[in-house]
């Protein structure tokens, strides 16, 4: 589909561009340039059509791609344990109070549990 995509693009440039007026000289200029660059984006598109056959490609590029997957949900979730923090401190409770409550928040799941649920009421959600 890139493939196809590729040429089509071309034929649309070449299209739009040949209605320039242009000398001998600078219009093999263009057509050297466009070629140089249509070589290019071949080259680059067969080699990820070689890399789609290739099984340890395949596991590298999995395992990447679960590795960003966690990597996002974790910034996520660190966002929230941020923003949890930040909005305890706007409310005044002192530092030795928030430091018990993310103790409490680590050893308990109804701590977890509540936090999280105060949050959907705060967001509009059911609960």
């Amino acid at each position: 589909m890139r493939i196809l995509k590729l040429h089509i693009g071309l034929v649309k440039y070449l299209l739009t561009e040949l209605k320039r007026k242009r000398t001998l000289k600078e219009l093999i200029l263009f057509f050297k340039n466009v070629m140089v660059s249509y070589t290019k984006e071949m080259i680059k598109l067969y080699k990820d059509l070689f890399l789609v056959f290739d099984i340890d490609y395949q596991k590298q590029k999995k395992q990447y791609d679960n590795y960003q997957k966690v990597k996002k949900e974790l910034n996520q979730a660190l966002k929230i344990l941020q923003y949890v923090d930040d909005r305890m401190e706007k409310q005044g409770l002192s530092r030795q109070r928030r430091r018990q409550f993310w103790q409490d928040f680590y050893k308990y799941g109804s701590v977890r549990k509540e936090m999280f649920d105060d949050l959907v009421r705060e967001l509009g959600g059911k609960k």
